[in-house]
């Protein structure tokens, strides 16, 4: 094994590498066109349509809290009440002010926040060359493409990542922390301060980062990374514990509480047996579509155990997987509304997976030193070649999706829902005055591109209902009826207390057994008009005359047409 070359000028060749010139280039290209691919036309009725540029909606509600932040609401979502964090992400949120803060209309802010995940993703590419040269490499064999080529295309790190997620930042982190933490322990100089402020970084981006950072520490610890300067490992955590305490202080302080209020909603009020079980089936999906990739790294990684470098990022993977399992897996889920093949919890530690095969890899191409170099090249790219194919689902004879995803040629999952979304929000706006309270439950479009104070009926950024038990908690022989995050809600306290102008849309009560929506709705004085419920005698509903159907309604009727036998 190699040991990475300090000297500046060394350093600055690796820069100028043109396979790695290429590479970027091919993937900027791709990522743009994914972005583009994500932006939809549409506008209100009898106007010409306007470009969209959309997030996934959990970060249109971040962007929200960003933009609220901006226009002197505070970090407050609702516009109304006291603040609660239905954000999981306080690092990410900063980037988000910035976009907010630029002069640019509404439908074009998403798009700073996209391309700065192209630009993280960018650097995740470089970082993951790093690594594999400096510690994953053969005597001879210094392959690193294979490794770089599946993190710049995977389709499931891109997807999350270029859709407005953290997931790229957490890679990178991630990516960045096993180097530091590998550097630390058989490098010539300790890394501490540096990691420590990696591992700030990752705490702040998200909590469950924590995760990562007990990883790195205690693989330093045990494995002799504090022999030379454990001065600088104590001024590291103090440091450390600075900014986690900081934060802390600083949710209490504004709030008023101590976790994050998606905590209650996604980890309490339902057994914890379901919420395992769901989440070993979420895992076992992945496994099943990994099985190859993730057989060749178990095998490969006991066979090289006495080479301790293969340790942090396989325990950083396996830990990640248990912590899906632990929280349910993602909402998305079994559900098939997002075919790609990992979700959240796991995207961002594929890249370490990459590495991993690819150290395996270089392992065996030493034993080809007798075939020449070309050789190794050759395999080194069908490894790469075969791997993409894997990781991407790409198979002949599989579905088309995957290659229509990874191709643009079908837009990303979800983007036709944020067309439909906004139009009904062009709806709601002909009949409902800006400053109304609204009810909703896609709780970050509606929100962004509005003036209205909101209810979140799922939860996210309400204390009530996040803290409710799960009106969907499955059993053990059902847990996928389970959803993390969007099972609860509590109507009598929506009609009753908050009673709301309008319900943006309707969620759950259509779910529970013996509820006639319209009987409830009608009987708490509201009236249904064009697709919305509107409260009866608020000021804030305007008296717009019936218009067509509904959207929904339409493509039913047209459903009909098109299937009705020819005269």
């Amino acid at each position: 094994m190699t040991t990475p070359q300090d000297a500046p000028a060394t350093r600055f060749r690796a820069w100028l590498d043109p396979g790695l010139g290429v590479l970027l280039l091919i993937f900027l290209a791709w990522g743009s066109f994914l972005i583009y691919r994500s932006s939809f036309l549409t506008a209100p009725a009898g106007e010409e349509p306007r470009r969209y540029f959309c997030l996934f909606d959990d970060a249109m509600i971040s962007m929200t809290y960003a933009r609220n932040l901006v226009e002197g609401h505070g970090l407050n979502w609702a516009r109304r009440g006291e603040p609660v964090e239905g954000f999981t992400h306080p690092l990410w949120v900063v980037p988000m002010v910035a976009a907010n803060l630029l002069p640019l209309d509404l439908r074009f802010r998403s798009l700073p926040m996209q391309l700065l995940s192209l630009a993280v993703l960018a650097l995740l590419i470089v970082a993951v060359r790093r690594l594999m040269l400096s510690w994953f490499s053969g005597r001879t064999a210094r392959h690193w493409l294979p490794a770089a080529v599946l993190t710049a295309f995977c389709y499931s790190l891109a997807y999350w990542s270029l859709m407005g997620m953290e997931t790229g930042l957490q890679a990178l982190l991630a990516v960045v922390g096993v180097h530091l933490a590998i550097a630390t322990v058989e490098g010539r100089r300790e890394r501490h301060l540096e990691l420590w402020a990696v591992c700030a970084a990752s705490y702040l981006l998200r909590m469950d980062m924590l995760l990562l950072v007990v990883a790195v520490q205690v693989w330093v610890v045990t494995r002799g990374g504090l022999r030379r300067d454990r001065r600088r490992w104590l001024i590291g955590l103090g440091l450390f514990l600075a900014a986690v305490l900081g934060y802390e202080l600083f949710r209490w302080v504004y709030f008023h509480d101590l976790l994050p209020n998606t905590y209650y909603l996604k980890l309490t009020g339902v057994p914890l047996v379901v919420r395992l079980l769901r989440g070993l089936l979420a895992l076992e999906v992945f496994v099943r579509s990994h099985l190859l990739l993730l057989l060749v790294a178990g095998i490969g990684a006991v066979l090289l155990r006495r080479d301790r470098r293969f340790e942090l990022p396989a325990a950083v993977f396996v830990l990640y997987c248990a912590y899906s399992v632990w929280v349910g897996g993602d909402a998305w889920d079994l559900g098939g509304e997002i075919p790609v093949r990992a979700n959240r919890y796991i995207s961002f530690v594929l890249p370490l997976l990459f590495v991993l095969l690819n150290g395996i890899l270089n392992r065996l191409l030493d034993a080809w030193e007798s075939r020449g170099e070309l050789a190794g090249r050759w395999a080194a790219g069908a490894a790469g070649a075969l791997g993409l194919l894997l990781v991407n689902g790409l198979w002949p004879g599989g579905t088309d999706t995957p290659w229509r995803l990874i191709m643009g040629t079908e837009r990303p999952p979800m983007v036709e829902s944020h067309r439909t979304v906004m139009r009904q929000l062009y709806r709601m706006q002909r009949m409902v005055e800006p400053g109304a309270t609204i009810a909703t439950a896609w709780a970050g479009i509606p929100a962004y591109f509005s003036d209205y104070r909101l209810v979140d009926i799922l939860g996210f950024n309400d204390r009530h209902v996040a803290r409710l038990p799960s009106k969907l908690p499955g059993d053990e022989d059902h847990p996928q009826v389970f959803r993390p995050g969007h099972d609860r809600w509590d109507f009598d306290y929506l009609l009753g207390k908050v009673r709301p102008d309008a319900f943006f849309q309707i969620w759950g009560l259509r779910l529970e057994k013996g509820v006639k929506v319209g009987e409830l709705m009608t009987g708490a004085g509201y009236t249904r008009r064009n697709g919305v419920w509107l409260r009866q005698g608020s000021s804030y509903v305007r008296n717009v005359p019936p218009e067509e159907r509904p959207l929904r309604d339409q493509a039913a009727r047209q459903r009909r047409r098109k299937n009705r036998p020819a005269a």
